[in-house]
């Protein structure tokens, strides 16, 4: 058995537009997934790595006499790389979303250094992508997209309701 048909409808044709570009754009659930992002940093930072399952090194003995330091944890001396990717507002913070991806991260040159380690200083990762994480930024897109879809229930051709 085979059904055939079609609509000759303007207002359909919109409608169907409307709701294929409501789908494209996906810019509000990644927004949040940037959100989640900031607080993970921070709770890298607030327990030295371990919340991303990697603790950081200790800092050399040498590193602490030169620096002078009070204990303002690893990679915090003066908050500069915490902020830039916690606090959109902050200096070398990069956060970049349009309809179809999330560009985020620090623009602060050493921050590299950091998440990779160099020669002479070990790896401290910052950016530490854990199945958890993922798994909640996929819940936030399919949220947002099945949130989508209901609409389409209640759009009248034309237009939402």
């Amino acid at each position: 058995m085979t059904f055939e048909g079609s609509v000759n409808s303007e207002n359909v044709d919109r409608a169907l537009s409307n709701f294929q570009d409501s789908l494209a754009d996906n810019s509000d659930s990644l927004a949040a997934v940037a959100d989640d992002l900031r607080q993970m940093m921070a709770e890298q930072f607030a327990t030295e790595g371990a919340a991303g399952g990697t603790p950081w090194a200790p800092l050399a003995t040498s590193t602490l006499r030169k620096s002078r330091r009070t204990r303002s944890g690893i990679l915090n001396l003066t908050g500069a790389l915490l902020g830039s990717l916690t606090d959109p507002g902050a200096p070398g913070h990069v956060e970049q979303i349009d309809s179809a991806q999330l560009l985020f991260g620090s623009g602060l040159p050493y921050a590299g250094f950091h998440q990779t380690g160099t020669r002479r200083m070990p790896a401290r990762p910052i950016v530490v992508l854990t199945g958890d994480a993922t798994a909640r930024w996929l819940e936030i897109v399919r949220n947002s997209i099945e949130g989508k879809v209901a609409l389409l229930g209640t759009w009248e051709l034309g237009g939402r309701q």
